[in-house]
C-alpha cells in the first residue's frame, strides 16, 4: 500500500480525491459524512455515494406517488438508476481486477 494512505483520515482522503467527505450545510438541514477509506480497514464510518443517490432516488419516488408526480421526477429518477448502474459496473470491475475494498485504481476496460 501506499504510504500516503496509512493512518488515511478524513484530511488525507479529501487530498486523495478532491472532495469534502462531510457536507454541512450551515443552516443546519444537511449532514453527510461519506466513508473515509476502505470498509475492510477502516470499517464503516460513513456513508457511500451508492447510499446517498439510493435516498434521493426514494425521495424523488415518495413525490410520484402524490400530488408532485411529473415527468421530470420519473426522469430525474431514471438518471439517479443509471448513474447507480455505473457504480455497481464499476464496483464488479474493481472485485476482477482484485482492487476493491483497497485504495488502488482500478485498469479502464476498453
Amino acid at each position: 500500500m501506499n504510504d500516503d494512505l496509512r493512518g488515511l483520515n478524513t484530511q488525507k482522503q479529501e487530498a486523495l480525491d478532491g472532495s469534502p467527505a462531510i457536507v454541512n450545510d450551515e443552516a443546519g438541514y444537511i449532514h453527510i459524512k461519506f466513508q473515509c477509506g476502505p470498509i475492510k480497514e477502516h470499517k464503516v464510518n460513513g456513508t457511500s455515494i451508492e447510499n446517498v443517490l439510493e435516498l434521493l432516488a426514494n425521495r424523488l419516488r415518495g413525490f410520484q406517488k402524490g400530488p408532485f408526480r411529473c415527468r421530470t421526477n420519473a426522469v430525474a429518477i431514471t438518471k439517479i438508476e443509471e448513474a447507480m448502474m455505473w457504480l455497481e459496473e464499476r464496483t464488479k470491475t474493481r472485485i476482477s481486477q482484485g482492487v476493491e475494498g483497497t485504495n488502488q485504481a482500478h485498469k479502464e476496460e476498453e
